[in-house]
């Protein structure tokens, strides 16, 4: 990842999201974009002055933004390029990380007026539908480098896509790769049929295993097998994951957008939104 783009509303929580997008650009290398967009619903409603309310709006952003790169250490500033453009958000950033060549967005959780578009759960939702470079979404963990990872999977291309955003986001970190699987609802009534819950249950985790091991070979680089310890476990999938990230006191939660249908599937892409509305630590959603 060598393009970052972060999407700064100007608002409290605002340090830590540039806070953590200067650590990762210094970390890989990368190129840095600052984004702040002023939503053009605060601009239409006055025809006579609309220039000059832009331009105070876009001088004030600047001078905002520039206040906030000018508190990082020196090592991270060289890495920063500040921008205030006009536009609907979700909108606005998309396109300019498209624009940019952005490999990764990161943006910040907090919404303040709940009559306002929400900064997280519409903006974000719709950058993961329209935009296809994943989206971290900072829940204030502090500037400390990731160095324990979760993430979930269900073997869909979406959380295969996740989990190899995730493994070049922390290239230092622990990840524990986890599969949930919640056992059928009618696994009771099998013993009328003779057929033994925890025979079918033995038999699943084969296969699931089986999944896992083709998954590691296939989707992740060998280079990276050493750092990942695979989990599967059954129960409810929220809860479980959760408990995972309590356990391993993890720093980033990393989740496709997109689940997989079928028998063995993790419902990720229905999980990924819950998990963004109350983010146990920073949350990464690829596509």
């Amino acid at each position: 990842m060598k393009i970052l783009l972060a999407a700064v509303d100007l608002q409290k929580g605002s340090e830590q999201v540039i806070e953590r997008a200067a650590m990762l650009a210094v970390e890989l290398k990368a190129r840095l974009h600052l984004v702040h967009v002023i939503d053009e619903a605060m601009v239409l409603y006055e025809p006579m002055v609309e220039i000059s309310v832009r331009r105070r709006l876009q001088q004030g952003a600047v001078q905002a933004l520039e206040q906030l790169v000018s508190s990082l250490p020196p090592e991270q500033r060289a890495h920063i390029e500040p921008h205030v453009i006009l536009g609907k958000p979700s909108q606005a950033l998309a396109h300019k990380a498209i624009d940019l060549g952005a490999e990764l967005i990161i943006a910040g959780r907090q919404h303040q007026e709940p009559v306002q578009e929400l900064f997280l759960g519409t903006t974000v939702e719709r950058l993961l539908r329209h935009c296809t470079m994943p989206v971290l979404v900072v829940n204030g963990s502090g500037p400390q480098p990731y160095r324990q990872l979760v993430a979930g999977t269900d073997f869909s291309r979406s959380s295969h896509h996740a989990l190899r955003a995730g493994l070049a986001l922390a290239p230092q970190a622990r990840v524990s790769l986890v599969h949930v699987f919640e056992p059928p609802v009618l696994l009771g009534f099998l013993r009328q049929d003779n057929v033994h819950p925890d025979s079918m249950m033995a038999h699943q985790r084969t296969r699931i295993e089986q999944e896992v091991r083709e998954e590691m070979s296939h989707f992740i680089a060998e280079d990276d097998h050493h750092r990942i310890d695979t989990r599967i476990v059954s129960g409810e999938v929220k809860k479980t994951i959760t408990a995972v990230v309590e356990e391993s006191q993890a720093q980033l939660l990393v989740l496709g957008y997109h689940g997989r249908q079928g028998i063995s599937r993790l419902l990720v892409g229905n999980l990924a939104m819950s998990f963004l509305s109350a983010p146990p630590c920073d949350v990464l959603v690829a596509r």
